[in-house]
């Protein structure tokens, strides 16, 4: 059996070691083939009751030497394992490291350049197709690290790669700060490095979902989540640096002046995005391990790109509504709402008015939210049962539904009018399901005593016995 231990307790091998010896890594033997059918494998995984908090090995992958590993990022519980921490806590736990940053520490030699190939062909890796309609086969899991043309410092972010040809990818980069160092390339008429690496520590991929201001470097909080620096190498053939410890590493230019039909791609909202002319990634060298694993994240009908994308931005995001609100307690981004469009905040409402406050300053913070749903401080925003509740028992739709229109919106999102390539207006909605001011004892709960449902806890067994 395949050890993936190599003395470090901070890459992706190491992951995968700490599932296992926990009895959470399903190795699959059987050969798969990377066009469906190991989509379909990882679907059918997170819906078995008995496999879904497995993380997948596939071992054997028709045509290719590397394995693939699928659904580890699945589920908020395999993220916050991953980061040494719980569901619960793993948003203070992030938003601890975004005020304790670790820069970056820069090694000259690294794991991921044991193999470097210079000639590269993309059809070295088992990339794989998931989605039926999709244009092909497609990199979902590759973190790409760019630097500011203007300023130097470093963006993380995960970008979709469709492969168009064996030295060229396709890119859809959405409206965040990769595109700004792409657009600031373009307009110096240069092309934009980017290194897309391939079977990194989660606390890597989480931490480039962060909403972080323009010019901070997502991997220094990555580093303190894992109470170490990320370890960086500078790339082969172009102007950029890697993880070290990265399974595979693409190093590539965003071309300035070159474009190809992309897509269609199964996204985020579970449906297709269009088939549009994007730029392209001219890839420059393959490096990676002598036994790299290959990395694949499921998206579509699979909760994992958006999981991924809401343990991310949930941080940033109670950041900037304890700033304009500080009795906001806490922030959940839906995986219903595809980790960009539904966000649920808990508050202690002091006064009228401000649940609207917290939709605006939410708006302001994550310009792709489209529904903001307001809540007392006695809702668990994590219950779906509990939201419900409020909405049915709190809400009067037309007191307080506020809707605001033409806005900023995602052209990814089926509703919103696109006027341009990634520009989109939408019209989006702030729903306030608190008790009204002075309305508390009419909202009194109903509830067994709290000393009584204590007494019998502590001792329920004696109430199932015969005697």
């Amino acid at each position: 059996m395949r050890s993936f231990w190599d003395g470090s307790s901070n890459n992706f091998r190491a992951i995968l070691e700490h599932f296992e010896n926990v009895g959470r890594l399903a190795r699959i033997k059987v050969e798969v083939d990377p066009i469906f059918e190991i989509a379909a494998v990882c679907r059918h995984m997170e819906q078995a009751p008995d496999w879904g908090q497995h993380v997948v090995l596939f071992e054997n992958v028709k045509g290719s030497e590397f394995p693939i590993v699928g659904n580890l990022c699945d589920t908020r519980d395999k993220l916050a394992f991953a980061m040494g921490t719980s569901t619960r806590e793993s948003v203070n736990r992030i938003l601890d490291a975004m005020t304790r940053p670790i820069p970056v520490q820069l090694v000259d030699e690294a794991p991921c350049h044991e193999v470097v190939i210079t000639e590269p062909d993309l059809g070295v890796l088992p990339i794989p197709t998931m989605s039926e309609f999709d244009g092909g086969p497609y990199i979902s899991a590759g973190l790409h690290l760019t630097s500011n043309p203007l300023t130097g410092v470093r963006n993380a972010g995960i970008q979709r790669n469709q492969v168009h040809d064996s030295d060229l990818l396709g890119i859809y980069m959405a409206p965040t700060h990769m595109l700004q160092h792409y657009l600031a390339a373009k307009e110096a008429g240069s092309p934009l490095p980017v290194a897309i690496a391939l079977g990194v520590h989660p606390s890597l991929l989480v931490s480039s979902q962060l909403r972080l201001p323009f010019d901070t470097d997502e991997l220094a909080v990555a580093g303190s989540l894992m109470g170490e620096a990320v370890r960086m190498v500078p790339c082969v053939t172009i102007d950029a640096e890697a993880p070290a410890d990265a399974e595979v590493v693409i190093e590539g230019e965003v071309l300035h002046d070159t474009t190809r039909l992309e897509g269609p791609f199964g996204e985020f909202a579970r449906l297709y995005g269009p088939e549009r002319e994007l730029p392209v990634v001219k890839v420059r060298a393959i490096t990676h391990r002598r036994d790299a694993l290959y990395h694949n994240v499921m998206s579509a009908s699979s909760p994992e790109n958006v999981t991924l994308g809401a343990v991310g931005r949930e941080p940033s995001l109670l950041s900037a509504l304890r700033s304009s609100v500080p009795t906001v307690r806490a922030v959940r981004i839906t995986i219903g709402g595809g980790a960009n469009f539904h966000a649920i905040v808990a508050m202690q409402k002091n006064f009228e008015g401000e649940p609207q406050k917290v939709g605006f300053a939410a708006f302001a913070a994550q310009d792709l939210l489209k529904h903001v749903y307001v809540v007392d401080e006695d809702i668990d925003i994590f219950d779906d049962e509990e939201v419900h509740y409020a909405l049915a028992t709190r809400m009067d739709p037309a007191r307080d539904m506020h809707v605001i229109e033409n806005v900023k919106g995602n052209p990814l999102d089926p509703v919103s009018v696109e006027y341009g390539p990634g520009r989109a207006v939408v019209n989006k909605m702030i729903m306030d399901a608190t008790v009204r001011i002075g309305s508390e004892v009419k909202y009194r709960r109903a509830e067994v005593p709290a000393e009584v449902m204590e007494r019998v806890g502590q001792d329920f067994d004696r109430y199932l016995t015969d005697e």
